[in-house]
């Protein structure tokens, strides 16, 4: 069900807690012990270390310490150290270091814990190459011809990379089996080196501890050079050299690289021949060899050009005695006069049972000079590795001490290369530029900055070749860095220099799953109102935007009232058709007004002022049909008017249109209501509705004494329905937006005039008298209409305006328009002739557009009154 890898993630997880893979009874902690003959390079900023023997130190319930104990690495775990972690020398460092699963160890044979070899790359990748092997049977050893890369960053593959471990064929003449080499990198160069080691004499596996069969020891002296050229990722080859004749091969030298000349150049430091740690008996098998061979490789030194392939040697002095399994990095002074080798540690190679070397080391180029920078005996160690976080520091990680299962005090140290002392912590927020120490330029001259003067070796450089490399400046440009390193702290930190990581939230406040589940609710809401808000919008649009609409919905009348109020002509009338049914009624457009047929306007029947309205009538006492709707109208009857102007009614009583319903050819342009409910008894008074009630009809007007009447038509009459006396007026049918600014009409800016009552309805005959009545809108329209006899008072009402009549009225100049522009000059003079004979001018009143008629003139005959 769980496969091996997700158990090697699980125990991964935990071992980076614990540390030690492999607890004993009562154990409570662990630290690292010693760390031998590990592997060690830097991605960027970051330092791997991969393989060696790592020993543990057990802390048990009652604080006793234990004797280190190995494990053997049983997850093939590689371990990390991120140059932002600052920590003090002498803490467990294994509390600061990460964990990187090779899918190896016991569990998978393709990444076995190796001991000793080295870990070659850049600052992208790198591969695990050479190094001995436990000798075990619970896994099949790795095939010899392929190594394993880790991948951590991209620098030419697909963009779908990711960091992960792979397969490398190392090519047919190159192998895995050495170990005890020197190793070296160059990231801007994208190359790496091994260089020399030893190999089994059966040229196969080679492991820890073969015992006394001699065909799996690693005893045989490789004179070879595996070049590792990393340009291609992905591509990346493996090349095999044979040393020249004169560069000797040797156990555990170590072996850098110096910006110098065109690419580089390789130095390889110390070594030793016959080394007592390769025997089954830690012996050296020759020791008397040993002492004459092996001093020579820290006084007479190999060089390598990288850009020629071509070895060197050349002589030092001042140097110290043979010494194997030490460390070493390269300074370079600010002004490129001087590259100052740093190395540190190891032993002889021939006692192992004795202190190690405690000694930092400095082989200033292009000088060839030493100088022994720090000595000491405290903490002595061999098999370790170095590495450089900034310019002025030394990591010194790993190693073991010359005291059998002995535990170091600092599993890392810190040296300061600037001023040449060891330091107690390392802190990334604390670095500088390197400067020579004094100890080294009184040696080559200049200053800490530069400005070597010993610029040749003494007493002569090897060849004149090498002369001519060191002369060469490298392109510094091509050296990329990743400091400086941003400061964080772990949770124990013990470093005073780093401020203490923020308290713990102990509960309260929100939980942390609320804020980004709350987050994608609210984002859910906004965005489906928004899509709400936008569907809502565009059906608004459509609706709008329709070149028809449905019955009853076109404010047509709207338009041409508009029309009035500007003075324009009235538009050229579409052909009458007869409408049986609402649906086939299709409402008339408009050719003299683009929003009447690019802007559909919904048609409410008035209710103005928020109550009902009372729509009186000013019409002459036999007035000519109007035209309401392209329809000829005909006048009501004597009774009807009579009951529009009773002044009897109350002020509740619905009032209708003072237009006559008409019996014409000619149908309404609305659709036929349904007929009016009467009253069930029919002695009473017919049932009043609104103006904008769907009851209203249209028919024939009656009257409770007389009979309906019509007016001649010029086409074919044809019956319409009865109305019960309800019409609707052209006002009635007003689109929102004139309704609106017909309501705002200031009465600052609306007037009308009235004239003297004019002849009643009674005794005088009919008496028409003449009413006139001008209104001014805006300044614009005059408003005029004839007056019937025996109007007795006006009475202010809501703004309802009535159509223009159709027919000629009374007089020389007929009927005119309400709200035309044009002046009435005959009605006029005929209007000032009737002032005069009444012997009074009408005062100035205000109106909006309508009357409420209630009373009877009292010239007429009627009920008396007063304008």
């Amino acid at each position: 069900m769980f496969g091996p890898g997700l158990l090697a993630v699980v125990t991964a997880s935990a071992s980076l807690v614990l540390g030690q893979a492999r607890w004993l009874e009562n154990q409570v902690d662990t630290r690292i012990c010693q760390w031998q003959q590990l592997r060690a390079t830097v991605l960027r900023d970051t330092v791997y270390l991969d393989g060696g023997n790592l020993y543990w130190q057990p802390t048990y319930a009652d604080g006793a310490t234990g004797e280190g104990v190995t494990d053997n690495n049983p997850l093939g775990l590689i371990y990390t150290l991120n140059f932002s972690t600052p920590f003090n020398t002498t803490q467990n460092i294994s509390a600061i270091l990460g964990t990187l699963e090779t899918g190896g160890g016991d569990i998978n044979a393709r990444a076995p814990n190796y001991e000793d070899g080295a870990l070659l790359g850049n600052h992208e990748e790198f591969f695990l190459y050479g190094g001995l092997l436990p000798k075990s049977n619970k896994a099949v050893n790795p095939p010899g011809d392929s190594v394993l890369c880790y991948e951590k960053y991209s620098y030419g593959v697909s963009a779908n990379f990711e960091s992960n471990f792979r397969p490398k064929p190392l090519g047919t003449d190159t192998t895995r089996y050495i170990a005890y080499g020197g190793a070296a990198s160059a990231p801007s160069e994208n190359l790496a080196w091994y260089f020399s080691g030893l190999r089994s004499p059966s040229g196969r596996d080679i492991y820890t501890a073969p015992g006394t069969n001699k065909t799996f020891a690693a005893i045989d002296v490789s004179n070879r050079l595996i070049t590792l050229d990393m340009k291609r990722q992905r591509f990346e080859t493996f090349t095999n050299h044979t040393l020249d004749p004169g560069i000797p091969g040797r156990a555990n030298p170590e072996l850098v690289w110096v910006p110098v000349g065109k690419r580089g150049i390789l130095v390889a430091l110390g070594g030793v021949v016959y080394p007592d740690f390769i025997e089954a008996t830690k012996k050296s098998s020759n020791e008397t060899a040993s002492r004459s061979e092996s001093p020579g490789f820290m006084s007479t030194i190999d060089i390598y050009d990288v850009d020629s392939g071509k070895w060197y040697r050349q002589t030092t002095s001042g140097g110290p005695d043979q010494t194997t399994r030490g460390c070493a990095v390269v300074a370079r002074a600010q002004d490129g006069s001087s590259f100052n080798i740093y190395y540190y540690g190891g032993y002889d190679g021939l006692h192992l049972a004795e202190p190690y070397s405690d000694d930092v080391w400095v082989l200033s180029l292009p000088s060839f000079t030493w100088i022994k920078l720090a000595s000491g005996a405290a903490d002595g160690r061999a098999g370790h590795k170095c590495v450089m976080p900034y310019p002025d520091q030394m990591l010194v990680i790993g190693g073991y001490p010359s005291v059998p299962l002995g535990c170091l005090r600092e599993t890392i140290r810190v040296f300061s290369l600037s001023s040449g002392e060891w330091l107690d912590r390392y802190d990334p927020a604390v670095y500088s530029n390197y400067t020579v120490p004094s100890a080294v330029h009184e040696k080559i001259g200049g200053s800490g900055t530069g400005g070597a003067t010993a610029t040749t070796p003494s007493p002569s450089w090897g060849a004149t070749e090498l002369a001519g490399i060191f002369a060469a400046q490298y392109p510094m440009s091509k050296i990329t860095t990743y400091y400086p390193y941003a400061s964080v702290g772990p949770t124990n930190n013990t470093n005073p220099n780093v401020p203490p990581p923020p308290a713990q939230d102990q509960g309260g406040g929100l939980p942390s799953y609320l804020p980004p589940v709350l987050g994608a609710v609210l984002g859910l809401v906004f965005l489906t109102m928004v899509a709400v808000l936008v569907l809502l919008w565009r059906r608004r649009r459509l609706l709008r935007g329709g070149t028809a609409s449905e019955a009853g919905t076109e404010d047509t009348n709207g338009h041409r009232i508009t029309s009035w109020l500007r003075g324009q002509p009235s538009e050229v009338k579409a052909p009458t058709v007869t409408t049986t049914s609402p649906s086939d009624y299709s409402p008339p457009m408009s050719t003299a007004n683009v929003d009447s047929t690019s802007t559909p306007q919904r048609s409410i029947i008035a209710e103005i002022m928020g109550r009902e309205v009372q729509m009186p009538a000013e019409l002459p006492d036999n007035p000519p049909p109007a035209e309401l709707h392209d329809n000829p109208l005909s006048t009501s009857s004597a009774t009807t008017r009579a009951s529009l102007n009773n002044p009897n009614l109350s002020p509740t009583t619905h009032q209708t249109d003072h237009v006559a319903t008409t019996t014409s050819a000619r149908p309404s342009p609305y659709p036929s209501p349904p007929p009016i409910p009467q009253n069930d008894n029919d002695d009473e008074s017919p049932i009043f509705y609104r103006p904008d009630s769907d009851a209203l009809g249209r028919g024939t007007t009656t009257s409770a004494t007389t009979s309906p009447t019509t007016v001649p038509a010029t086409t074919s009459s044809s019956p319409i329905r009865p109305r019960d006396n309800k019409v609707l007026s052209g006002i009635s049918n007003l689109s929102e937006r004139d309704r609106v600014h017909l309501r705002q009409i200031s009465d600052t800016t609306v007037s009308s005039v009235t004239t003297a009552p004019g002849g009643g309805m009674g005794g005088g005959g009919n008496g028409n008298g003449n009413e006139r009545e001008q209104r001014v809108l805006s300044g614009v329209s005059a408003l005029s209409a004839a007056g019937g006899g025996g109007v007795g008072s006006i009475v202010e009402s809501p703004a309802v305006v009535s159509p223009p009549t159709a027919t000629a009225g009374p007089g020389e100049y007929g009927g005119g328009d309400y709200l035309s522009a044009r002046p009435l000059l005959g009605q006029q003079q005929q209007q000032q002739q009737q002032q005069q004979q009444a012997g009074q001018q009408s005062p100035l009143r205000r109106s909006v557009f309508s009357e409420d008629i209630n009373g009877i003139g009292p010239q007429g005959g009627g009920p008396g009154g007063q304008v």
